[in-house]
Formats: C-alpha cells, sequence, structure tokens
C-alpha cells in the first residue's frame, strides 16, 4: 500500500479494534500517519504496545530490545536490535536500501575520506568503511544512545578503529546542545528527530544531546561524500557546512522526507532543493547505483532519496 493509503479511518479502527477504545486526541494520530506507510506497520506499532500487551497477554508480541550480531555482507559484521522491525530486520534480510548501498560502492573509493551523518547503527558506517580502507576515514555521527551502541560494538567486532570514528551527536547549523525526541516504545529505532520548535508529539520522550556544525568539527580533508539521513534537520546540516562543502565540494547522499522537513527544519521540499542548488548542486533521483532523473522540484513520494552533484555529471 503507498504511503498516502495511509488512513486517519485506518488509525481510528485499529485503536478500536486492538485497544477496544478511541484514540485519546488527534496529536496520537498525525504522528502514525507521518511514521508508517503501510497498515501492517501500524498494526505491528499497536499489538507491539505495552497497552496491547497488557489487555492481550495471551496474544502480543513484543518490542523489547534484543540485540544480535549478524553477518550483513562478505567479511561485514553488524550489532543489530531485533525489535528494530522497520530497519533492523530489513537489515538482516539485505532488504534496507540496496539502492543507496550499491551507489556508495560505485563512488566511494579507497583512501577517501566521508562523512556518515545520522549514521543509527551503522550499516552504510561499515560498508564506507571498507570501501575507503585503511588509508581513508569515516566519521560517524549519531546522537541517539542506543543506536550509538551498537555502532560502536560493530567498529569493534569490524577491527575498524584505525579508520572509522564515531561522534555521539546530532549535526546541525551551530555547535552547542538540542533537544533529541523519540518514541520509547517504538519499531523504528531510526525515528529520533531534533525538536527546533513546535509542541513534542504525544507520548514522546526527550534529552538533551551535543550538537556540531561540521564547519566546527576537525575533520580530514577533503571530504569526498555525505551521506545524511537526520530525519527533517538536513538543511540545518547545510547551514553548518557551508564553507565545508563550498571547498570540499563532496558527493551527497540525503533523504528527502517532506513531513520531517517542514516538521524539524520549517522548510518545504522544494526549499531543501533550492538550498542545495544554491550551493553549487545537481540533484537527482537514484536507479539503481546511478544517477536517474534530475530534480529541480519535489517528487511525489512522502520520502526519497536524492544524490546531490557538485556541478554538473561528467
Amino acid at each position: 500500500m503507498p504511503a498516502d493509503g495511509l488512513t486517519r479511518d485506518h488509525v481510528v479502527w485499529a485503536y478500536r479494534l486492538l485497544l477496544d477504545r478511541e484514540p485519546e486526541s488527534e496529536a496520537v494520530i498525525l504522528p502514525k500517519l507521518k511514521g508508517y506507510q503501510t497498515t501492517r506497520q501500524l498494526r505491528a506499532d499497536i499489538v507491539t504496545s505495552r497497552e496491547y500487551q497488557d489487555k492481550n497477554p495471551d496474544f502480543a508480541s513484543t518490542n523489547r530490545r534484543t540485540v544480535v550480531i549478524a553477518d550483513i555482507d562478505a567479511g561485514l559484521r553488524l550489532f543489530v536490535d531485533l525489535s528494530d522491525q522497520l530497519i533492523g530486520l530489513p537489515i538482516i534480510r539485505g532488504e534496507f536500501e540496496p539502492a543507496e548501498l550499491a551507489f556508495i560502492g560505485r563512488v566511494v573509493h579507497a583512501g577517501a575520506h566521508v562523512l556518515d551523518v545520522g549514521a543509527h547503527i551503522g550499516l552504510f558506517a561499515m560498508h564506507l568503511a571498507r570501501l575507503v580502507g585503511p588509508t581513508g576515514s569515516v566519521t560517524a555521527f549519531e546522537p541517539f544512545e542506543e543506536n550509538a551502541t551498537l555502532l560502536s560494538r560493530s567498529i569493534a567486532e569490524n577491527h575498524f578503529g584505525d579508520r572509522l570514528r564515531l561522534v555521539p551527536a546530532a549535526v546541525g547549523d551551530k555547535s552547542g546542545t538540542t533537544r533529541l525526541t523519540f518514541a520509547p516504545e517504538t519499531l523504528n529505532s531510526g525515528g529520533a528527530f531534533v525538536v527546533t520548535a513546535g509542541q513534542i508529539p504525544a507520548g514522546h520522550a526527550v534529552r538533551e544531546v551535543p550538537m556540531v556544525a561540521l564547519d566546527d568539527v576537525a575533520l580530514p580533508t577533503p571530504i569526498a561524500f555525505i551521506k545524511m539521513d537526520v530525519e527533517g534537520a538536513e538543511p540545518l546540516v547545510l547551514e553548518g557546512a557551508g564553507n565545508r562543502l563550498r571547498r570540499d565540494r563532496p558527493i551527497i547522499l540525503t533523504e528527502l522526507h517532506q513531513d520531517q522537513l517542514a516538521q524539524v527544519a520549517g522548510v518545504t521540499p522544494d526549499e531543501f532543493l533550492r538550498q542545495l542548488h544554491a550551493l553549487g548542486y545537481s540533484t537527482f533521483r537514484l536507479s539503481g547505483d546511478q544517477l536517474g532523473a534530475e530534480v529541480t522540484t519535489a517528487p511525489p513520494e512522502p520520502v526519497c532519496s536524492i544524490v546531490a552533484w557538485p556541478g554538473r555529471p561528467v
């Protein structure tokens, strides 16, 4: 089912059928419409909730943290939480963002210096570390402590301490601290996002975390590639990295998440694309591991990957 097929009625009836009650307010409905693309994902969210478990002890599943180590590719191992059904399980099954992984395999080379901004548990960071080899470097930024802990364990497991550095911080427009909000009960450990203004979504917790601007961070140079997935804070990352981007001209692989861009950075997808264009980048969709169609206005999908290429591709 496409993302626009999940409606308010789906959420309301899921509450009625699975929890025997009405949703308490619109504030609990909207995060589910934004966070899930299918009724299957919505159902899994509810049946693994504490409320469902309490009401249905004989039938309840669980989202209790269950960490395993998985072989994700020849010679690469990753610590994964099995309760993370939207990201962790697809990673183990080799189904998570295959086009994006194929693309980095084509454009990142031995000896390169690269960044993973919003590294989650380290799937991309591990692949990048293997690609750059011992003469290159990967700097991975991840502010959510639970994910950063798994990433750190994977760095040690793969003996990448010589080339892969973890910075447990958010990345934004300035250095200091920021607030990170997340759902304590969730099937998606990649859903934490920076709070810049407005209300905290219902049922979410908040932590204060360090934040850095890339222009303020000492990094090996030149930076050749940046993978960026920070749940709507991407425009803020660009604001804090203007000098580095103009000097190093890295290729950027970034998520374009319409709802999160509005909520976190207060911009539309078209405004985000114009920000990249103003920095001298051309923007493209992915087609397998290649650049696809050029995009000058936002694609219709609520979430997609965009490649920002410095200047025009040769």
